[in-house]
């Protein structure tokens, strides 16, 4: 793939049509007015100093300005390192120290703690920022274009682009950095595959310092010569205007995370949604995580839409995608994509077909590789086979379900037992919001099941334990029985929404004094002990 023609030819076939809308502002910004953004912002970075290859930190808030930034470390080659600013400050000097950035762009209002683990911070300057004072700021717009500068001179398809700090569930993140041109090239293959094309309007509510704001949502339709309005992350306050927002904006296509449908459904009390769906979204995908089927029922009935589950990874982009008339059975995630092969493994690493077992993955789109703790590429042979971590099962060759993670998977008196069977189950409780199960150590099992439970508002403790516990002796089998049963006010997630089954561990072995914990989340007092 011939990286410089394929982003001028986009350019020059969508110039006057709009790409970006913010949408605090309602500014639009068309393909070309971007283009020249970009290559703006490119020669500015370019005269202070940063050359094609250096990795250039990049922390800021979702804003139009922050895809523009993206776009100008693409147009100079160099390779762009998200933070994400709600991480904390032992995490950002992590981050910092690890990938070893040649400079730091921030908000006008993150930029003074950067500069505590960085000596190079350029301050940028966003549409929601007014402070045009502060020292070293750079505004955009304000930026002539350079006649001496030519967007992408030197691009190839094996350059790093990207390099992606994964929210990981423990310790801490891995960096894991992408080639411009396999990213380019899995885009437009899961774009065809979905029917995503210039006519498709995102709406970007993910963080895009992470894959989801990024890729999804950044990348990939600027590849389509699609739109996106470029929001704030979706929370549980911005959900009260969320179907308005989206209706006002002409929403077409979504892309969420399981947490975010949960609380929409809580928190929606209106019909706009329901009316909006129906009549005006083509696309609803779901991804990240998980997606209990109680969640996916209850949204589908009540928005009339259907959500379309794929598989993906950090490390592989996407691997599956779903066409309209494929089957909608539990953990089913779609086909496999062109020239991307799946395959299942036993515990010993042999080829199992017609099994359940950890899903590997051969894909021209890899990663490039790791980081090590000196910041240097540890490189991946795109040619091998890629462990997932993830259970699963094949239908023919490319047909894929995902059953559960295997570090997750709980053995029982030497029984493999899927957490995600349970969770799935248990969700199907009234009053029970969402759901955790977790092992604990067991002197005569080996491993036994707790399942931890956020309750609905309002719903009381000691009752519910009984009703769950009593819903899961009707609905699953004696090796599937938790042996307990307890409540918390949050699940422990991480910035990117992901659950974190360790920290939970931890509060559950507290709490039963198998372990100790310093989290400060709180498990309630009530819990029920179950005799099998």
């Amino acid at each position: 793939m011939k990286i410089r023609e394929t982003i001028l030819k986009i350019v020059e076939c969508h110039g006057a049509r709009v790409f970006l809308v913010d949408a605090s502002t309602g500014n639009e910004i068309t393909y070309r007015e971007f283009h020249r953004q970009a290559c703006a912002l490119a020669a500015e970075l370019r005269e202070r100093g940063v050359r094609k290859g250096d990795r250039v930190g990049v922390m800021l808030p979702n804003c139009c300005e922050l895809a523009v930034l993206y776009f100008a470390c693409i147009y100079l080659g160099a390779v762009i390192v998200p933070i994400n600013p709600a991480l904390s400050k032992s995490e950002v000097r992590f981050i910092l120290g690890s990938c070893k950035p040649a400079l730091v762009v921030a908000s006008t209002s993150s930029a003074g703690s950067v500069r505590e683990f960085h000596p190079n911070v350029l301050r940028l300057q966003t549409a929601q920022e007014v402070d045009g004072n502060a020292p070293h700021q750079i505004k955009i717009e304000s930026l002539q274009e350079r006649k001496d500068f030519v967007p992408l001179e030197t691009a190839d398809a094996e350059d790093l682009v990207v390099i992606m700090y994964t929210s990981g569930t423990s310790a801490k993140p891995k960096g894991l950095a992408h080639k411009v041109g396999r990213m380019f090239r899995n885009a437009l293959a899961f774009a065809s595959a979905q029917g995503i094309n210039e006519d498709s309007r995102f709406y970007l509510t993910l963080s895009m310092a992470y894959m989801g704001g990024f890729y999804n949502l950044l990348v990939l339709p600027f590849l389509c010569g699609a739109s996106v309005v470029v929001d704030h992350v979706f929370d549980a306050r911005s959900s009260l205007h969320f179907w308005e927002k989206a209706k006002n904006n002409q929403i077409n296509t979504l892309w969420m995370a399981p947490t975010v449908l949960s609380i929409l459904l809580r928190m929606d009390r209106g019909r706009t949604g329901e009316e909006f769906c129906r009549s005006s979204v083509r696309h609803v995908f779901v991804g990240f995580a998980p997606l209990p089927l109680k969640v996916k029922h209850e949204f589908e009935s009540r928005y009339g839409v259907r959500l379309i589950e794929n598989y993906g990874l950090s490390e592989t982009l996407f691997v599956t995608a779903r066409s309209e008339n494929t089957r909608t059975s539990p953990g089913y995630v779609g086909e496999a994509l062109p020239e991307i092969a799946l395959r299942i493994v036993n515990d010993d690493g042999e080829h199992a077909p017609g099994m359940e077992g950890e899903v590997q993955i051969l894909t021209p789109d890899l990663m490039a590789g790791y980081l090590d703790a000196e910041g240097r590429l540890l490189a991946m042979n795109s040619a091998a086979w890629f462990a997932t971590g993830d259970v699963g099962r094949l239908d023919g060759e490319t047909s894929l379900s995902i059953t559960g993670r295997k570090k997750d998977i709980i053995i029982r008196g030497g029984v493999n037992i899927s957490p995600a069977a349970i969770e799935d189950e248990l969700m199907h409780v009234d009053g029970v919001s969402e759901v955790a199960v977790v092992s604990i150590p067991h002197e005569l099992y080996g491993e036994d099941i707790v399942a931890v439970l956020k309750l609905e508002a309002g719903v009381e403790v000691d009752l519910i334990l009984e009703s769950v516990a009593a819903h899961a002796k009707r609905n699953l089998a004696q090796h599937q029985q938790p042996a307990r049963y307890m409540a918390i006010d949050e699940l422990p997630r991480t910035t990117s929404g992901k659950v974190q089954k360790v920290r939970i561990r931890e509060l559950v072995a507290e709490k039963l004094q198998v372990g100790s914990s310093s989290t400060s989340a709180k498990l309630a007092t009530e819990s029920a002990t179950v005799s099998r």
